[in-house]
């Protein structure tokens, strides 16, 4: 199956960093006005949906004709979720098991956030979720993750109010049968020092968040 990418209406300042983000065979979601970046990026999505507030959906269809074709889900205002989480819902309901957002950090924090926190949601239908912008890669742990050397650091912020992590390999600052607290930074700023890092979780879950300065 290939992968998902669903594109938000957050902030994106360097389009040319999703060229290796977004692959010909990836199927892409829009979640409103997330149209104006993925055709900024270069690409056209196979499915167009939102409750269309933060754009202006017939100027933007005559602006691109391409998107004529684009099927499009129309999403009342008053609803329970996001356009966002509806689009990883359309997402999983059509097969896709590797979903990544992008678009989906900066301006109103309260957005990013629940974009964020939508990885719970992702892996609790099993699909594996990741939250990418210029800067950051956003993953979920619940046991063991591996990492590779794409980003200057890697920080462990946890969900719960105590993780417990039995043990980090690869990393400059070690843990081992370790209580992390979701009230202190401990776990932020550490870098990987081989050729990959691993963590282990024992219980509890965590952000795994690679960033760039």
């Amino acid at each position: 199956m290939q992968n998902c990418i669903v594109v938000s209406g957050g902030i994106i300042n360097d389009y040319s960093f999703y060229s290796s983000v977004i692959s010909h065979g990836d199927y892409i979601i829009c979640a409103d006005g997330g149209i104006k970046h993925i055709l900024e990026i270069g690409f056209v999505p196979d499915l167009w949906l939102g409750d269309f507030d933060s754009c202006k959906f017939s100027d933007t269809i005559s602006k691109y004709p391409d998107l004529k074709s684009v099927e499009t889900v129309t999403l009342c205002p008053q609803k329970d979720v996001t356009d966002t989480h509806y689009a990883c819902i359309e997402a999983i309901n059509r097969g896709f098991k590797n979903i990544t957002l992008i678009g989906s950090c900066g301006g109103r924090i309260d957005h990013m956030l629940s974009n964020i926190h939508i990885l719970e949601f992702l892996e609790m239908n099993n699909v594996t979720g990741q939250v990418i912008d210029e800067k950051n890669t956003v993953r979920l742990c619940t046991d063991k993750i591996v990492l590779t050397k794409k980003r200057k650091y890697v920080s462990i912020i946890p969900l719960d109010a105590s993780v417990l992590i039995s043990c980090t390999k690869g990393l400059k600052y070690p843990l081992k049968d370790f209580v992390l607290n979701r009230e202190i930074s401990m776990g932020v700023s550490n870098e990987i020092i081989d050729s990959k890092a691993e963590i282990f979780v024992e219980s509890g879950k965590i952000l795994v968040i690679e960033s760039d300065d």
